[in-house]
This record gives C-alpha cells, structure tokens and sequence, in this order.
C-alpha cells in the first residue's frame, strides 16, 4: 500500500474572509439606506404637527429623545 503526503500553503488572510458581495447587493443596500435617511427626515420634519395630547390619548410612547434618533433605527 502507498501513501501520499503533500502540504497545501497556507491560505492568506485576504483569501479566509468573507467573500465579497455583488455590486446589485450593494446597489440595493445603499439604495436602502438612502430611503430610510430620506423618511427619517420627513418624520423629523413633521414631527411638530401632532399635539402631545393626542398622542398620549391614543396609547403612543415617544421613544424619540432627540431630533436625530427614531424609532426604527438600527
């Protein structure tokens, strides 16, 4: 019986990370996050309109601290 023994080199770092994500990903994440900044600041904009009042009669907690923090941020 025969044995054969051989070493692979050892892999680089560039070549053990993640792979690279296709430029239609990352159109589509950009594309994302250009539309949640865009809706942010329409909130941010109108945020003034609804009265306190009404939003505590209808159940609503603000979870709003400052203008630049909402809700639904990551």
């Amino acid at each position: 019986m025969t044995t054969a023994t051989f070493s692979l080199p050892a892999a680089s770092p560039a070549a053990r990370s993640a792979p690279k994500r296709g430029w239609f990903a990352r159109f589509y994440a950009a594309l994302l996050e250009a539309r949640m900044r865009t809706a942010m600041r329409e909130i941010a904009m109108r945020r003034h309109l609804v009265p306190d009042d009404v939003l505590k009669t209808a159940g609503y907690q603000a979870t709003v601290t400052k203008d630049g923090a909402l809700p639904f941020t990551r």
